[in-house]
């Protein structure tokens, strides 16, 4: 059965992308069928796969009809003007690598037309919230893993990305503004799914049984980590303040250098240490999402 992970922080800069990036890489390498989603509209991530992945050269070169924006603005214009019509997209959307799949994001789109500027035209209606989960059900019986890389923002794109997920993963800086930012984010998934399925009105109970239950938090990670002199009181002030707020979650042992420093080294074994990071990173995320799911 197929596991929907979002990774995601209101707090830029912490890695999300290469989080999902990697994950995505080492989860393949296990044999687990994967397909990445970037819902970021800097389209990072696509910019990556694309030219480890694909025959085209860069973003630019991939056609409009063969990019997540193109589902959403189809899918937007089918909502506001012919409802009734059953749009089919083909898997031509998803570039295919081994185990490793991921349907690429544009800022090239029409000309710059990106999920932000999308997201902006679906006006806040509830009725969008079902585009990204209607694509993605096609798609599940294909893989074991879906890994959704989400932007720093809140709108309606996000929250279906919220809604529709299983778990979700924080990446987090070890500093006062990032763990801050850790919290509301964990409250905001929280307040996301209890708005739309919370409630005991008959469009909560409806949007419960669309979406399921709401997403668990598989952990949090610590990124970037740069051993300062100040860590271990950083790590207690954070596991004391998710305490406070009554968040009982995993923070992994698994921590992950600071990978733009060592991207700028000539030293192997510094950059072979990253690596080993995030694979140990996967294993953990991978045990850990089988044990939450004989959880009772």
């Amino acid at each position: 059965m197929c596991k929907i992970i979002f990774i995601g922080n209101y707090k830029g800069g912490v890695g999300k992308t290469t989080t999902t990036l990697n994950l995505a890489k080492y989860f393949a390498d296990f044999d687990e069928r994967v397909l990445t989603i970037d819902l970021d509209p800097q389209s990072s991530l696509s910019e990556i796969q694309v030219l480890r992945h694909s025959t085209l050269e860069s973003l630019d070169r991939i056609p409009d009809c063969e990019t997540l924006n193109y589902i959403f603005d189809l899918s937007i214009k089918r909502i506001k003007r012919y409802p009734s019509l059953n749009l089919k997209f083909t898997d031509t959307v998803v570039k295919k690598a081994n185990n490793y799949s991921f349907i690429p994001t544009s800022l090239f789109y029409r000309k710059g037309i990106g999920l932000d500027v999308l997201a902006i035209d679906m006006e806040d209606r509830i009725e969008y919230l079902s585009i990204l989960k209607d694509y993605i059900d096609t798609l599940k019986n294909d893989f074991d893993y879906i890994l959704i890389d989400c932007p720093p923002s809140s709108n309606l794109i996000t929250q279906s990305a919220f809604l529709m997920s299983d778990y979700y993963l924080i990446p987090t800086v070890l500093d006062s503004i990032s763990t801050n930012g850790v919290i509301h984010y964990i409250k905001t998934v929280k307040e996301t799914y209890k708005k739309y399925c919370g409630n005991s009105n008959d469009d909560s109970i409806l949007f419960k049984h669309y979406f399921g239950k709401e997403p668990e938090l598989i952990g949090i990670f610590y990124n970037l980590i740069r051993k300062q002199v100040n860590y271990d009181s950083a790590d207690k002030e954070f596991r004391e303040a998710l305490l406070r707020e009554n968040i009982e979650t995993t923070i992994f042992e698994t921590e992950v250098n600071n990978f733009i420093d060592i991207a700028r080294s000539t030293e192997v074994g510094e950059v072979s240490k990253v690596r080993k990071d995030f694979e140990d990173l996967a294993k953990n995320v991978l045990n850990r999402v089988k044990k939450m799911q004989v959880a009772p």
